[in-house]
C-alpha cells in the first residue's frame, strides 16, 4: 500500500482495525497483555506547551507512523493516528473494549507529585 501521499484521515481507519485485532481478544479473556504497545503514561499537556485537558496515554507505536489510545478526564476515548506533521481521530468511547482498556489507565491524581519538568 503506497502512503507517501495519504493523510492520516485516510489510514486511520485501517490501522485501527489492526489495533483491534490484537485488542479484542484481550477483551474477551479479561487481560490486558502488558508487553503489548510501548508505554501507558498520563501526559500533562502544559509540559508540552499544548493547550487542552491532560490525558491517560496508552501508546502503542512511535515513529512514523504512531497511534495511542487517550482517555480524558470527561470520559471522552479517542484513538488517535499520527505520521510526522498529520493526525486524525476517532472517539471510540462507546465502544466496550474501549471502557474496559479505561480501567489500565492511571488518574491525575495517581501522576500528582510526580516530577514535572
Amino acid at each position: 500500500m503506497e502512503t507517501k501521499d495519504q493523510t492520516c484521515e485516510s489510514r486511520i481507519d485501517e490501522y485501527l482495525a489492526g489495533r483491534l485485532e490484537d485488542i479484542l481478544p484481550m477483551y474477551e479473556t479479561g487481560e490486558l497483555n502488558h508487553e503489548y504497545g510501548l508505554c501507558i503514561d498520563y501526559v500533562c499537556t502544559e509540559d508540552y506547551g499544548w493547550t487542552g485537558p491532560d490525558y491517560a496515554r496508552y501508546q502503542l507505536g512511535w515513529g512514523g507512523p504512531s497511534d495511542e489510545f487517550r482517555f480524558f478526564a470527561d470520559g471522552t476515548i479517542e484513538y488517535w493516528f499520527m505520521d510526522w506533521f498529520d493526525g486524525a481521530h476517532r472517539d471510540v468511547s462507546e465502544h466496550a473494549w474501549a471502557q474496559w482498556l479505561r480501567e489500565y489507565m492511571p488518574t491525575s491524581e495517581e501522576t500528582h507529585g510526580y516530577s514535572r519538568s
